[in-house]
């Protein structure tokens, strides 16, 4: 397999209208990120005032995630297939339109489906994002794009708690909790306007056809992966049928990479090019890439709960605490794609997972020997510092693990890549919150003596994650492609 990237088409705007473009698909992608994370504050309001069931209440945030997580791969392969521009379009303005079903729902049970809806438009969307990327830019030009990319996720959840509350208390807008979910239709609204006009056509080089045995068995077997990890996050302990769940889930994933397997060999269009795996780059990079986003999505769920439930931080306050994840990410986000990792690689990677290892320490730290009358500027330190680590670690990552993936091959790759993100991100909310909740499983009633050092425990489970990651990081290349060249 050749592991060529060809240059972006003629096509690819270029100058101030490729930023605009670039502008348009990270926003886009950060109204789905922030989305996963911004309904989080809303909830005991929305139980409140539609008389939800704690069930229903649980599948608002579990319906989002679950749906995306599902429908991530099909999503990247119907860019292949039918234009990641044309994908790209359908796929925000069904998420607008989600939105808006969001904030009109009357009942639990539509608010739920609603969510279902955005879940899917967002796994529409999302993909493309990263296939944009890479035809507006040639390798050596990617840096920055990526960096950008690579911060969304840590900052969307950052910014979730703050924008909600925020959203929740302002008394002008009269919305309430619909507010959480209508910011997003004039946002959504003008970029999908300015998407149609700016975007370039691109598509996968050679035309692919729809695998659908490969959609329903991928389907499936995150399915029975991810529903019981959804679930089980917050309860302290993990019934019996969800690791029958979680066996059967892996069985059946194995059996969708049999058959992609048996469909590439035929040259028959499989649904994931699993033989992307068997390029160094690609499949180190997805270890490393998993093993970061898995403590750090739990790091942002247990934290959320010692802050709010344990130690009864308001949510404005955590929000502006919150706020040193973001500022110190984006900053070392930048330095590290655009200045560092020209120059010494993987190590920007290496670098950044001890700094991150050393901020979460510092945390543990804090909060075990935290209590109700602990300020909250006492947290900022191992905030700030495991964002600037995690900001160099993962803005390289992108583009270290997608640079040999032939441009035939870009939509696969980049349903990877975000597969990967959304399977980790479960998978910690779910491990790190049963290791969090173990001692005191009730989340709204926990009390800071117990959760500080529940917390603190996470954070020792962290830094050791973070130390294998840190020798497993060797996987990735040394350099990326364009600083060789």
């Amino acid at each position: 397999m050749s592991t060529t990237t060809s240059a972006p088409p003629r096509t690819a705007p270029a100058g101030r209208r490729r930023t605009v473009t670039l502008i348009i698909v990270l926003l886009a992608a950060f109204m789905d990120l922030l989305d996963a994370t911004i309904a989080n504050i809303a909830l005991p309001t929305i139980r409140t005032e539609l008389h939800a069931s704690a069930a229903q209440i649980e599948w608002v945030l579990a319906g989002y995630t679950l749906a995306f997580a599902l429908g991530v791969v099909t999503g990247a392969r119907l860019g292949d297939l039918y234009g990641y521009k044309r994908v790209f379009l359908i796929g925000m303005a069904g998420f607008t339109a989600a939105s808006a079903l969001c904030g009109a729902a009357p009942t639990p049970g539509l608010l739920v489906a609603a969510r279902v809806l955005q879940g899917l438009f967002g796994a529409a969307m999302i993909p493309q994002v990263l296939s944009q990327i890479q035809l507006l830019y040639a390798p050596h030009e990617r840096g920055r794009a990526m960096a950008a990319f690579s911060s969304l996720s840590s900052l969307a959840a950052a910014l979730g708690p703050i924008l909600g509350a925020l959203l929740l208390e302002s008394a002008w807008t009269g919305l309430g909790w619909r507010g959480v979910f209508l910011i997003n239709v004039p946002v959504g609204a003008v970029a999908v306007f300015a998407a149609w006009r700016v975007l370039p056509e691109g598509r996968a080089t050679t035309r692919p056809r729809l695998d659908l045995p490969g959609v329903v068995l991928s389907g499936i077997g995150l399915l029975l992966l991810l529903y019981p990890l959804t679930l089980a996050s917050d309860r302290g302990t993990w019934p019996a049928w969800s690791y029958a769940a979680f066996v059967l889930g892996v069985l059946v994933l194995a059996l969708f990479h049999h058959h992609q397997r048996v469909l590439s060999a035929a040259d028959r269009s499989p649904l994931v090019e699993v033989a992307l795996l068997r390029i160094p780059s690609v499949g180190g990079g997805l270890l490393v890439e998993f093993l970061i986003f898995l403590p750090m999505m739990g790091f942002f769920f247990t934290l959320l709960q010692l802050l709010q439930a344990g130690l009864g931080f308001t949510p404005l306050t955590v929000g502006v605490l919150m706020l040193a994840w973001p500022v110190a990410n984006a900053g070392f986000a930048t330095l590290g794609a655009t200045v560092l990792m020209p120059r010494i690689g993987r190590g920007t990677v290496q670098i950044g997972l001890v700094v991150m290892a050393a901020g979460l320490a510092v945390l543990g730290v804090t909060a075990h020997g935290a209590a109700s009358d602990t300020p909250w500027a006492a947290f900022v330190p191992g905030v700030f510092v495991a964002g600037s680590g995690a900001g160099l670690a993962v803005a390289p990552l992108a583009q270290l693990t997608l640079q040999d993936v032939p441009e035939r091959h870009v939509g696969s790759g980049s349903g990877l890549f975000n597969t990967v993100i959304q399977v980790a991100a479960s998978l910690g909310v779910a491990l790190f919150g049963t290791l969090y909740f173990h001692p005191q499983p009730d989340r709204t009633h926990q009390l800071a003596r117990d959760a500080g050092p529940a917390f603190a425990t996470t954070m020792w489970v962290s830094v050791a994650l973070l130390a294998v990651t840190f020798a497993l990081s060797y996987l990735l290349p040394s350099r990326s492609r364009s600083a060789q060249s």
